[in-house]
Parts: C-alpha cells; sequence; structure tokens
C-alpha cells in the first residue's frame, strides 16, 4: 500500500513539475514578445500561461500591460481587475491602479480613470504620476461637461428659433389669408360698382331715349298748329 501511494505522489508532482515549466514556457515567450513589440502574441502567450496555472497571479499584470500596449482596453480592464484581486502590496497595488487608470483614459472612460487615479494615490500619496494624469483626466472630463452643456443650450436656442420661425411662418400665413379676404372684398365691391355704372348708363339712355320722343311729339303738336285750315266752299 505504500508503494501505491508513493507511486502516486510520485505521478502527481511530476505532472506538476511538468505544468509549472509549460506555464514558465510561456510566460517567456510571452516577455520576450512584449520585449519585441509584439503585443498581441505576448498578451496570447500570457493568457495561455493563465489558462495553464490561473493562480499565477503576476501574469495578470503582463497581460493588462500587453493588452494595453495592443489597444485591447476592455481586456487591459479586467485583467488589472483580476491582478488587483489578488495578495498585493500598497505600492503594488497603487502602480496597478495607475495601470488600470490609464486604460479608462484611452479607452475614453475619464470617471473611471479618475477614480482609479485616486485610489492609486490613497494607497500611494507620494505617486505623482497618478497624481498628474488624475489632472489631466478631470480637466478632460469638466470640458466634455461644459461641451454637453453648450450643445444643450445651443439645441434649446435652435428649437426655440424654430419655434418662432413657425410662430412668424403662421402669422404670414394668417396675414395672406386676411389680404386675400381684401383682395376679393375689393374685387367684389369694384364688380358692384361696375355693374352700378352699367345700371347708370342705360336708366340715362332709357331718359334721354324718352325725352327725345317728348320732344318729337311737341314738334309735331307745334307743326300742326301752324298748318292754315282748309276753307269749306
Amino acid at each position: 500500500m505504500k508503494t501505491i501511494a508513493s507511486t502516486i505522489i510520485i505521478l502527481f508532482l511530476a505532472a506538476a513539475t511538468s505544468f509549472a515549466q509549460e506555464e514558465r514556457a510561456q510566460i517567456r515567450k510571452g516577455n520576450k514578445a512584449y520585449e519585441n513589440a509584439e503585443y498581441g502574441k505576448a498578451a496570447a502567450q500570457y493568457d495561455q500561461a493563465l489558462k495553464t496555472n490561473p493562480a499565477e497571479v503576476s501574469v495578470y499584470g503582463n497581460s493588462g500591460a500587453a493588452n494595453y500596449r495592443n489597444d485591447q482596453f476592455e481586456k487591459s480592464v479586467n485583467a488589472y481587475n483580476e491582478y488587483l484581486r489578488t495578495d498585493l502590496t500598497d505600492k503594488q497595488k497603487a502602480e496597478a491602479y495607475y495601470n488600470l487608470g490609464n486604460t479608462y483614459m484611452q479607452a475614453n472612460k475619464y470617471k473611471e480613470s479618475v477614480e482609479s487615479y485616486r485610489n492609486a494615490l490613497k494607497l500611494d500619496p507620494t505617486h505623482d504620476r497618478s497624481r498628474h494624469n488624475m489632472a489631466v483626466a478631470t480637466k478632460i472630463m469638466q470640458q466634455q461637461q461644459q461641451n454637453q452643456q453648450q450643445n444643450g443650450d445651443n439645441n434649446q436656442q435652435q428649437q426655440q428659433n424654430q419655434d418662432q420661425n413657425k410662430d412668424q411662418q403662421q402669422n404670414q400665413d394668417q396675414n395672406k389669408d386676411n389680404q386675400d379676404k381684401q383682395d376679393q372684398q375689393q374685387q367684389q365691391q369694384n364688380n358692384d360698382q361696375n355693374m352700378s355704372r352699367e345700371e347708370m348708363e342705360r336708366y340715362l339712355e332709357s331718359l334721354s331715349q324718352k325725352e327725345k320722343e317728348t320732344q318729337d311729339k311737341v314738334q309735331k303738336a307745334q307743326q300742326a298748329q301752324k298748318r292754315p285750315l282748309e276753307k269749306n266752299w
């Protein structure tokens, strides 16, 4: 029985040694790729090392740095957060928060970057790089807020202008309607006046005709009176 137990222990130790060797080889490959600025390849090697041995906490920091250099900011954030969950000294945590803040900054997440730098300074008040970058991130964030406020004011002013233009257009339409009505009324009045003139002309013409007829009758009567009477012999 002792022989069997010893054999199992020996086999287990051999397997553990094999995994450790594989993990170290992957880390070495990752470090070499990082030094050669092959950041994507380095990140892949670190990921393989973590799959082989997730307990190798230092690899999380390396993975965060490699993914940061490879512009894979989400992966970098995840790696640094995992790194911060491990047993680190305050100095190590401050540096990790500083790197996390830089990653958030590159991802345009300025609120998160400011919080990360603040955490770094809580752990290490002498961390001047965090203090400097936090001031930069804060300024950018404030500028964004001012721009958003300005855009909001511009949009509000634009809406007011649109409403004002709409009111002016409605007034113009109303004025046009009123003018059209006035034009119609004026046209109707002109038509009425024209009809009155025509009627007046016909009336005057009728009077003139009657007057002429009357004069004709008078002339005929006068001529009849002047004619001599014939004698009856």
